[in-house]
């Protein structure tokens, strides 16, 4: 076999490994919902009502904690599975815990930055890249899929591909409701239009009883309309 042939192969072994394990693993083995549902569920409205258009600091800061709460679901399941004897060796328990430990720090890091009103976390912290990546690990800690390099390198290979197809959904389907009310009052708050802005004749504005007092010569009098 020919080295691209055998390069279009392994690129379809590590494209279907990425692909089981995102979306049909959770359905063929129950107890991964008990994780799972929550996030993707938690992942739908966040995208599409919140982050449709990008995220806030706030919304980024709260991410976070999908990913602590990831790395102490995978701590559970390793020890389990470790004093079950059900996973065995140096490599494979190291690196399990690598996993584990970058996850955290990944979860930690994006906390700090919302700590410290840092906007990088716009960036790094939408709920699509944090649910990627619980979603995608977790079958491993519960036993269920098989830690290769193969897999590993397909879930970072495709992770661009499941960024922008969100991305891309996002584009061109309309926005909703919450979206839309939310964008019209920021337009209304920005013209100056609200009742506490100040702007605008009435009582609550003071501009019209008190436009007469304004000071527009050098002398201390006041300019009467």
């Amino acid at each position: 076999m020919v080295w691209y042939a055998e390069l279009g192969l392994y690129l379809w072994l590590m494209f279907k490994d990425w692909l089981v394990s995102l979306i049909v693993m959770p359905f063929r083995y129950p107890k991964l919902l008990w994780i799972l549902a929550p996030i993707w569920l938690s992942w739908f409205f966040a995208e599409f009502f919140q982050e449709k258009k990008g995220t806030s600091m706030g919304n980024a800061t709260s991410n976070a904690t999908v990913v602590l709460w990831g790395a102490v679901d995978w701590t559970k399941q390793s020890v389990a599975l470790i004093s079950e004897k059900l996973i065995s060796g140096f490599l494979n328990i190291s690196f399990r815990v690598m996993l584990i430990s970058a996850i955290f720090a990944y979860g930690t890091f994006i906390a700090v930055l919302g700590i410290k009103g840092n906007k990088l976390i716009k960036k790094i912290g939408r709920v699509r890249e944090v649910t990627y990546f619980i979603a995608v690990y977790t079958p491993i800690f519960y036993g269920v899929t098989p830690l290769t390099f193969r897999f590993f390198l397909g879930s970072l290979a495709f992770f661009p591909l499941f960024y922008y197809l969100i991305e891309l959904i996002d584009k061109i389907t309309p926005n909703p409701k919450p979206i839309t009310q939310d964008e019209e009052e920021g337009k209304t708050e920005d013209l100056g239009l609200g009742p506490s802005t100040g702007i605008g004749p009435g009582p609550e504005s003071g501009l019209g009883s008190n436009l007469g007092d304004l000071d527009l010569g050098k002398g201390k009098g006041n300019f009467k309309l």
